[in-house]
């Protein structure tokens, strides 16, 4: 996990102790019946009442800019920019995976040019705190016509048509659980080529790029760049971090992104809800499960993300808050209601249980995977409910509500 922001040059140091994450109490679900005046008696059935409909269960995130709000200081201010060169030239920008992203640049004249100077944190090393570090960055902003969103949609997709797999192993660096699920969440897409399936994997990749460190890919050694990492002990070493305007106008472009995304998954799962309780069963049932393993996954990452960088612990509480009391209730609660006729994660058996699932080949290789996944971690999963914050660990929340979705309570 990387963060980055622009600061004046400091030293390191490190941040205050962790705050707990409260958590609250699931509502309960019902089913209501209503009847449809019909002579023989038959009724037709309904989502299950919950207080919200699934795809307004987003409404936790009014307001919340966490992920590039500490970005907006003074020195990506209008007030400290007094100007633009008029020559803009191509930039490719990248997040280290393989592919780059196309931005036109122009120098950028300001009054305080302390704001160049960017930092960000690195946990790679399991045996060793995260560690800061901080680089002086090339006085550069984005051109006039901005980030192309085009352009940074496409971006996305080469991940997930390409190496996926390696993305998730190198930036979750061996999270125990989320990368499996992730993994076969993508080998599932490969072979099913779900349109809402992959609006998810690039939900994960629209958040986490988020909140990594930005970076120019070779301009050539003909073009000297400041920002360049000479530390040893950072993973990108030998790497040049880009200009932090660029920086934040790719962060902001990708904010904006994935909230879209996200809100288009959640009015998904409430029409594959609907399409259960009217009649079409375990059709849906599959996608449900992956749509709602990926939504809590990052919305787990959101809860480490508000403790990390929201300094008013009021408001991460709130935050925390509003999500679990009713939008992880709903998630967990409907799915385990529409789970009632399936045998637990640990007990499929594609031989036995496989025509509950419609004999689907990729559903129930994906399904064989899921019980290797919880069968290897089920003594982890069992203990991370009630997970705490730790600003040192950030697994620390990890599996939190992963966990409530794939071990039912007895």
């Amino acid at each position: 996990m990387d963060t980055i922001t622009p600061t004046t040059i400091t030293a390191s140091r490190r941040n205050s102790a962790p705050r707990k994450s409260p958590i609250a109490k699931v509502p309960k679900t019902t089913v209501r019946r209503i009847s449809n005046g019909k002579k023989d008696g038959t009724v037709e059935k309904k989502v299950p009442c919950t207080r919200i409909d699934i795809k307004d269960i987003g409404y936790f995130m009014k307001d919340w800019k966490a992920d590039y709000e500490r970005h907006m200081d003074r020195g990506v201010s209008v007030y400290n920019v007094k100007g633009f060169a008029q020559k803009e030239t191509l930039m490719w920008i990248t997040h280290g995976y393989g592919f780059a992203l196309p931005v036109m640049v122009r120098e950028v004249y300001v009054a305080d040019d302390s704001c160049f100077a960017v930092e960000w944190v690195e946990s790679y090393l399991s045996n060793s705190e995260p560690i800061d570090f901080e680089t002086r960055t090339e006085k550069l902003d984005v051109g006039a016509e901005g980030i192309r969103l085009d352009a940074l949609s496409e971006y996305l997709d080469k991940h997930i048509d390409g190496p996926f797999e390696d993305f998730i192993d190198d930036h979750f660096e061996g999270t125990p659980f989320i990368t499996e699920i992730l993994k076969t969440s993508h080998r599932y897409y490969v072979k099913e080529k779900m349109p809402v399936i992959r609006k998810a994997l690039k939900l994960v990749l629209a958040y986490n790029l988020t909140m990594h460190i930005t970076m120019v890919e070779n301009q050539g050694s003909e073009v000297p760049l400041d920002g360049q990492i000479d530390d040893e002990e950072s993973k990108f070493y030998g790497r040049t971090v880009a200009p932090v305007m660029i920086n934040f106008q790719i962060k902001c472009a990708l904010a904006d992104m994935w909230r879209e995304l996200q809100k288009d998954i959640l009015e998904e799962l409430s029409a594959l809800y609907s399409g259960v309780y009217s009649g079409e069963k375990m059709k849906n049932w599959p996608t449900i499960f992956l749509l709602a393993s990926i939504l809590l996954a990052v919305w787990e990452e959101m809860q480490f993300d508000c403790h990390y960088r929201v300094p008013d612990p009021v408001a991460v509480n709130k935050f925390c808050n509003d999500m679990e009391t009713t939008p992880v209730g709903v998630i967990v609660g409907l799915f385990h209601a529409i789970s009632q006729k399936l045998p637990a994660f640990t007990d499929w058996d594609t031989r036995q249980h496989g025509h509950l699932l419609h004999n689907n080949a990729a559903v129930c290789e994906a399904m064989t995977e899921v019980r290797q996944h919880v069968l290897k971690h089920e003594a982890y999963l069992r203990t991370r409910k009630e997970t705490k914050f730790d600003r040192y660990d950030f697994d620390s929340l990890s599996n939190k509500f992963l966990s409530k979705l794939v071990i039912r309570a007895n």
